[in-house]
């Protein structure tokens, strides 16, 4: 028995399964791109004729930004134009081509989709009703948008004094560290001042809804660089819908609503000292600067819109001390405006 028992003692061994190998975990500081664009498809109900082929830009777009292979992709709102009604397929549009996304897509609400909904153009709705429509049905739980769904960290899940802003969401790539501020344009839904050029006065309720979710927005941007922090991360990524520095830039326009993202953004990436950076829209053309002298470590990408229906890859080398470097993704087949 004995010699029966070393003789299958070989075999015993070789027949059971070998280790499980386990596959090594990618740097923090391994490169990778993600995809960033907003302001699109702008309908004109003056030619609904043409609204097939706009969405169709947006389609093709689509199908070139999947290309690309991005971890991610970020839309920084306005999924409509500004002179479409806000009825809630309008509204919610985006689904559309949102789901085309084979990544995970995050989304931060626009000015189009709600802040200017009273207007006599956009039909009059109540702005407050249809941005609890956006928050109900594009942030009903703490995944991102896109085929490939990615868990995100929610303002509202982590912060019992702000548990409305579900749009507010932060999660990390590596070494890399992503940021959604709600920051919409037509002055962040805030009644402009006296002297302001652009005379914006919404309807009752906009001063109290701005308020709160400006201190909010502040509150959300300071975890964040605080997150950074703890985390050792290389970089941080803002993304928010709003030309914060239209009026530096142009020398006109309304700015009351942006004053204070503005200053908390220059103070807390000056502070952080790392590479800071700052995606929108609004706007509607590229544009690549670094807008704020005390904070150079500081750079802002405008995407294009509007007309211009491409979109800005995004490639990051963590490591890098500029570690980021743009494409443009998609056909440039019409004349964009630029400028101010």
């Amino acid at each position: 028995m004995r010699r029966l028992a070393l003789f299958l003692l070989p075999l015993l061994l070789a027949s059971q399964p070998a280790p499980a190998q386990t596959s090594p975990q990618p740097s923090p500081d391994a490169p990778f791109s993600f995809v960033a664009f907003g302001d699109m498809p702008y309908c004109q109900p003056t030619a609904p004729q043409d609204c097939p082929a706009e969405q169709g830009r947006v389609a093709r777009l689509m199908g070139d930004i999947n290309a690309t292979r991005p971890a991610f992709s970020l839309y920084v709102g306005d999924t409509k134009g500004g002179s479409e009604v806000c009825t809630d397929d309008t509204v919610l549009r985006a689904f559309s081509f949102f789901g085309l996304a084979t990544h995970p897509l995050v989304y931060t609400p626009g000015d189009n989709e709600w802040t200017d909904c009273w207007q006599d153009r956009a039909g009059r709705f109540d702005p407050l009703e249809r941005l609890a429509l956006l928050r109900a049905r594009f942030f009903a739980d703490g995944r991102s948008l896109g085929r490939q769904r990615m868990p995100l960290a929610r303002q509202a899940d982590l912060d019992p004094a702000n548990r409305l802003y579900v749009e507010n969401a932060r999660w990390q790539r590596g070494a890399v560290t992503f940021v959604t501020l709600h920051v919409p344009g037509s002055n962040n839904n805030r009644p402009t001042e006296p002297g302001e050029a652009g005379n914006i006065v919404p309807p009752p309720g906009a001063m109290e809804e701005f308020t709160a979710r400006n201190a909010a927005n502040l509150a959300w941007l300071a975890a964040a660089f605080a997150e950074a922090r703890r985390a050792d991360s290389r970089a941080l990524v803002i993304a928010t819908q709003a030309d914060l520095f239209y009026v530096q830039r142009c020398g006109r326009g309304y700015d009351s609503g942006y004053r204070d993202t503005r200053t908390a953004i220059e103070r807390e990436a000056a502070a952080f000292g790392r590479p800071v950076l700052l995606v929108h829209g609004d706007s509607h053309f590229w544009l690549h600067d670094r807008p704020l002298a005390a904070a150079p470590n500081l750079t802002r990408i405008m995407v294009p819109g509007e007309r211009d229906t491409r979109a800005v890859r995004v490639e990051v080398d963590p490591a890098a001390a500029d570690p980021w470097r743009f494409t443009l993704v998609g056909a440039d087949d019409r004349p964009a405006r630029q400028g101010c």
